[in-house]
């Protein structure tokens, strides 16, 4: 059979297959034709040969389509509308590239060791007297009859004992650049922290609200109690009604909260409190004010907190920015124009950056040359 052929007939079936939630090593490792065509694609000059047997119109429906062909669900990929075969058959070739080539095809890389590697837990912590402790190791200590202890996992809890607490101290904890860390607080919640950020918050909630301060990104998994938990982002405020939400402040002038599940209210400057819903997105700023988007695909807001990147139809420039917060890298980008490309690809977060980097060279609407840490894009 001809090697098109097979290709489009691999795309089919591996168009049922991501609908039906088998994941690729399941599928591309057990079917001995599967191997062989991938086997066949790994060659440039098949490749080659392959893409120029698509018409100049099928052509421009899988650039189009890698863009926007994976909707992206909970760590398992699901085919989007727009040409489906066409966008799995250059997810096909990427995959080739993937299993047999030594390198990325296309890219232009030198990359010694130490750079471009992908981040890790880790984190500072400030005690109330200002005491700054480096969470690298597994350690527990008291403050405040709050039994604080940090696990190998990437994750600090605090345990309050029974006895009252009369004035509210503070801990911060910060994460630095190509890091991430989980933090569980006295009352059962569970926030995880984006690289570049931190969050002020009480050893013990005293009074008659919880309240957290956040600069950067961060999800959060709030216990339901009766006393109200408050998030502030900056001018924005958010209360929260026992819920799962994603708060992303990186930009102070335009705040992004995406919620999962239960209900948040926000609020911002003299503005008037404006309710979210599971599946909606709010900007926050002051110029537009609250703006509610509906329906959305909240899994490309948090996968970054399960272990992926994933954007839909995001601009290259802003993907370049997220990147370089998780891995060792700089993006410079030598046509501007370049920065206004959208893509929709999902990744991850252990894995190299260049495999990522292969698959939006298919497109052949860019190009990638890595020096050292710096990717420059043209």
């Amino acid at each position: 059979m001809d090697l098109y052929l097979k290709a489009r007939k691999l795309a089919q079936e591996r168009a049922q297959q991501i609908i039906d939630g088998i994941k690729p090593d399941e599928y591309f490792v057990e079917n001995d034709e599967c191997k062989e065509t991938i086997y066949l694609l790994s060659d440039p000059e098949q490749r080659t040969i392959l893409l120029k047997k698509f018409d100049q119109n099928e052509k421009q429906k899988a650039v189009a389509s890698l863009r926007s062909y994976i909707r992206w669900k909970r760590r398992r990929r699901i085919i989007r509308n727009g040409s489906k075969i066409a966008a799995i058959l250059v997810l096909v070739i990427g995959i080739a590239i993937t299993f047999y080539s030594p390198s990325p095809t296309n890219l232009q890389t030198r990359e010694p060791d130490g750079y471009l590697t992908p981040g890790k837990p880790q984190a500072t912590l400030i005690l109330a007297n200002g005491q700054e402790i480096k969470l690298d190791r597994e350690l527990e200590l008291k403050e405040k009859n709050t039994a604080i202890q940090n696990k190998k996992s990437g994750e600090v809890v605090y345990t309050p004992d029974s006895g009252n607490v009369e004035i509210q101290q503070y801990n911060t904890i910060k994460v630095p650049r190509y890091g991430e860390y989980s933090v569980v607080l006295s009352d059962g919640s569970r926030i995880k922290l984006n690289s570049e950020s931190e969050l002020r918050y009480p050893v013990v909630f005293t009074g008659e609200q919880r309240e957290v301060y956040l600069k950067g990104e961060a999800y959060m998994e709030i216990s339901k109690d009766q006393k109200p938990f408050i998030v502030h982002a900056y001018d924005t405020r958010i209360k929260v009604y026992g819920t799962s939400f994603d708060v992303n402040s990186y930009n102070p002038d335009e705040i992004r909260i995406v919620l999962v599940q239960g209900k948040v209210g926000i609020h911002h400057s003299k503005m008037q409190e404006v309710i979210l819903y599971p599946n909606q997105l709010a900007r926050v700023s002051e110029k537009e004010g609250i703006a509610v988007k509906e329906n959305i695909n909240v899994n490309y807001y948090i996968a970054w907190q399960e272990g992926y990147f994933a954007f839909e139809e995001e601009r290259l420039e802003d993907i370049m920015t997220t990147l370089s917060r998780w891995y060792r890298m700089e993006a410079i980008f030598e046509n501007p124009q370049l920065k206004d490309i959208r893509f929709t690809a999902s990744v991850q977060k252990e894995e190299d950056i260049s495999k990522l980097l292969n698959q939006f060279e298919l497109t052949r609407t860019v190009s990638f040359n890595i020096i050292k840490n710096q990717i420059f894009i043209k």
